[in-house]
C-alpha cells in the first residue's frame, strides 16, 4: 500500500509544531525559575501510528508512522521524595513547637542575666545568720520577714510568668495553629475541586497542583500525612485524579482528612483547672477521632454529688447535727475541684451549674442528685439531658498520651499537657507541667520545713508557749504549698506572731538555736520527689539550679534534634530540586535542541516540497 502523497507534510508540521510547544514549555521553565514552590515542566508527546494494517497490505511494505502526537504538559516530580520531605516536616514541625515552648519557659527561669529567686535565697540566709548573731531579735526579725516577703513576691512573678506563658501557648495553638490546619483542609480541598474541572475541560492545571502541593507540605508539618491519588472515571475511556489525604494515626491506621472535594475538621478543649488540651478530628460523616487520650471522668463527680445530696436528707432529719454539716461542706470543697462554676445556696441544700450566657443547671437540689454523662462519639457532655461545655469538668485521668506521632501538634500538645514523672511516666515529655510542678514542689518543701520548724513550743500540759507559729498560709485555704497560693502570714506582718529563735523558751535570751536549726535547713540534703520518684537531692538552692540545668539540658537536646531534622530535610529539598527544580543550564540545552529540531522540520518540509515540485515537473512533460 502506498503511503499517501501529502502524508509527510503532515509528520513535518507536527515535527515543527511539538519543537515550538517544546520551546514554550522550556520558556516557561526559564520565566519561573525563581518561582517559589513552581515545578519544571515537560512536554508530553509520543509516536503517531499509522494505524493498523489491512487485507490490502503486503509483507513486503514498509509501515512508517506518522510522525509525532503531542499528549499534554506535565510535572517532573519524584512521588517517593515527596512522601519522605512530608515525614520529616512532620518531625521538623514536633522538634520546632518544643523548642519554641522551652525557650518561653527559659525566660522565666533561667537566672543567668538576672538576680532572683536564687539570690533571694542567698539574701534569706544571710539575714538568718545576722538575726543568729543579733541580741535584739525585734528589728531583725521584720528583716527576715521582709527578705521572706521578696522571696516569695519572686515565687509569684514566676508563677504568673508561667501562667502567663500557658495561656499564650494555649491561645496560638487554638486560634492558630488549629485554625490554620482548618483553613488548609478546606483551601486544599477548593483546590482539588477547580483542578478536577480543569481536566475535565482537558486544562493541566499545573499550577494548581504545585499551590496544592505546597499547601500539602505546610500541612504534613502540622500533622502527620499521607496523600493519596485515585482514579475516577468519567467515562468508559476518561478519567482524572482526585485525592485523598489521610491523618495517620500511632498505632498505623488512618482517618481520612480530605476525601476529594470534603474535608474534615479539628477543635481543641482546654480544661485550664487540669491543665489538660483536648483535641478531636470531626470528619464529614460527623465521626469523632480522638488525638489526645484523656476525656472528662464522670463517675468521680457524680458519686460526690450523690454523697452530697445524700447529707442534705440526713441533714434535713437531723438540722442541729453541727458533724453532717462539716462532711458536706468538706465535701462541696471537693465538689468545687471538680466543677469551679458551681454555685451553692443553702448551705448546699441547692447547687447549681452557672453557664456562660447566665443561666443555671441545676446538679443538687436537697436530697436529689444529678448525673453527668460523657458520649466520646460526639465528645459531648451532658447532665439530665441538658447538654454543658465539656469545659465544666476537670479531668480527672491521667492518661496525656497522644494518637498521634508528630507535626505540630504532637510537639505543642506535649508541652501543654505533658508533665514527666508527674504525671506516673517518666517517659513522657518534660512539658510546662513538669516545670511548673517541680517548682511548686520547691515551694511546697519550702514552706513546709519552715512552718514546722517555728511551731511553738509546747509545756507539760501541750499548750503552746513562747513565739513561733505558721511563717506561711496559702491563699486558698489549701494545705499544699503552690508558688501561686503561697503568701506570708498575715499574722506574722501583723506582729501577734514573730520567729521562733530559741528552742526552749526558758533558755537564756541569746541563744538562738532555733535560727540556726533555720539556717542549717536552708543547707541540709533532701530528697525533692513526687511520690517514690526522687527527682533531686540537696538543699534549695542547688534544687532551683537543678530546675535550670535540667531545662537547658532539655533545650539543648531538643534543638540538636530539630537541627538534625532540618539537616535531614535540606538534604531531601535538595534531591527535590534537582529532579523538580528549574535548571538554567538544562534549560538553555533544550532551547538549543527543540530550536535545531524546528529547523531540521522546517529543513524537512522545504525538501518534501522540492521533491514533490520535481515529482510534478517530470510528470508534466
Amino acid at each position: 500500500m502506498l503511503r499517501a502523497t501529502f502524508s509527510g507534510f503532515s509528520v513535518a508540521r507536527g515535527a515543527m509544531g511539538a519543537s515550538q510547544k517544546a520551546l514554550d514549555v522550556t520558556g516557561q521553565n526559564i520565566s519561573n525559575v525563581y518561582t517559589e514552590g513552581y515545578t519544571r515542566q515537560r512536554l508530553d508527546q509520543v509516536s503517531f501510528a499509522s494505524g493498523y494494517g489491512n487485507f490490502a497490505s503486503t509483507n513486503y511494505v514498509a509501515q512508517i508512522g506518522n510522525g509525532v502526537l503531542v499528549t499534554g504538559v506535565s510535572q517532573v516530580r519524584d512521588p517517593y521524595l515527596d512522601i519522605q520531605y512530608r515525614n520529616q516536616m512532620a518531625n521538623v514541625g514536633a522538634a520546632d513547637a518544643k523548642a519554641s515552648v522551652l525557650e518561653e519557659i527559659e525566660s522565666v527561669f533561667d537566672e543567668t542575666m538576672k538576680s532572683a529567686i536564687k539570690d533571694a535565697f542567698s539574701d534569706l540566709e544571710s539575714k538568718l545568720l545576722d538575726l543568729a548573731n543579733s541580741t535584739g531579735a525585734e528589728l531583725d526579725d521584720s528583716i527576715v520577714r521582709s527578705s521572706m516577703q521578696s522571696l516569695v513576691s519572686l515565687f509569684h512573678f514566676n508563677a504568673t510568668s508561667m501562667a502567663t506563658k500557658r495561656e499564650q501557648v494555649t491561645d496560638d495553638f487554638e486560634n492558630k495553629s488549629v485554625r490554620q490546619v482548618n483553613e488548609l483542609l478546606k483551601d486544599i480541598a477548593e483546590l482539588n475541586k477547580t483542578i478536577k474541572s480543569s481536566h475535565v475541560l482537558g486544562y493541566p492545571a499545573l499550577e494548581l497542583q504545585d499551590e496544592r502541593n505546597g499547601l500539602l507540605d505546610k500541612l504534613a508539618s502540622y500533622v502527620p500525612i499521607q496523600v493519596e491519588y485515585q482514579d475516577e472515571w468519567l467515562s468508559n475511556t476518561e478519567k482524572v485524579d482526585t485525592l485523598k489525604v489521610s491523618l495517620m494515626m500511632a498505632d498505623g491506621t488512618r482517618t481520612t482528612l480530605i476525601d476529594h472535594d470534603k474535608y474534615g475538621e479539628f477543635s481543641a478543649q482546654t480544661y485550664p483547672a487540669s491543665k489538660f488540651t483536648s483535641v478531636t478530628f470531626r470528619d464529614t460523616d460527623n465521626n469523632i477521632t480522638n488525638i489526645t487520650n484523656a476525656t472528662p471522668s464522670t463517675g468521680a463527680v457524680n458519686t460526690l454529688m450523690g454523697q452530697i445530696a445524700t447529707l442534705n436528707n440526713a441533714i434535713g432529719a437531723n438540722p442541729n447535727d453541727q458533724s453532717l454539716k462539716d462532711q458536706r461542706t468538706k465535701l462541696l470543697d471537693q465538689l468545687k475541684s471538680y466543677v469551679p462554676d458551681i454555685d451553692i445556696q443553702n448551705d448546699g441544700a441547692q447547687v447549681d451549674l452557672k453557664m456562660a450566657d447566665g443561666t443555671t443547671v441545676s446538679l443538687i437540689n436537697n436530697g436529689t442528685a444529678g448525673s453527668f454523662a460523657f458520649n466520646p462519639a460526639t465528645n459531648t457532655l451532658s447532665i439530665g439531658g441538658q447538654d454543658v461545655p465539656t469545659g465544666t469538668l476537670n479531668l480527672v485521668e491521667n492518661d496525656r498520651s497522644l494518637n498521634i506521632n508528630g507535626g505540630t501538634f504532637t510537639g505543642m500538645l506535649n508541652m501543654l499537657n505533658s508533665s514527666g514523672v508527674f504525671d506516673g511516666d517518666a517517659t513522657t515529655e518534660k512539658g510546662l507541667g513538669y516545670y511548673e510542678h517541680a517548682f511548686d514542689l520547691l515551694v511546697n518543701t519550702f514552706a513546709t520545713v519552715l512552718n514546722d520548724l517555728n511551731k511553738p513550743a509546747t509545756d507539760a500540759n501541750g499548750n503552746p508557749t513562747g513565739a513561733g507559729g505558721p511563717l506561711f498560709t496559702t491563699k486558698d485555704g489549701s494545705t499544699n504549698f503552690t508558688a501561686a497560693n503561697i503568701m506570708v502570714n498575715e499574722d506574722w506582718i501583723k506582729g501577734s506572731i514573730q520567729l521562733k529563735t530559741k528552742l526552749d523558751p526558758a533558755s537564756g535570751t541569746t541563744q538562738n538555736d532555733n535560727i540556726n536549726k533555720m539556717i542549717a535547713a536552708l543547707n541540709d540534703k533532701r530528697d525533692f520527689q513526687n511520690g517514690n520518684d526522687i527527682l533531686f537531692n540537696g538543699n534549695f538552692y542547688n534544687y532551683y539550679v537543678d530546675i535550670e540545668s535540667t531545662l537547658g539540658i532539655d533545650q539543648q537536646s531538643t534543638d540538636n534534634l530539630l537541627q538534625n531534622h532540618v539537616t535531614v530535610i535540606n538534604t531531601i529539598a535538595q534531591s527535590k530540586d534537582q529532579v523538580s527544580g528549574v535548571s538554567l543550564d538544562e534549560e538553555g540545552v533544550n532551547l538549543m535542541q527543540y530550536q535545531q529540531s524546528y529547523t531540521a522540520a522546517a529543513r524537512l518540509m522545504t525538501t518534501l516540497d522540492d521533491t514533490l515540485q520535481t515529482l510534478l515537473n517530470i510528470a508534466g512533460r
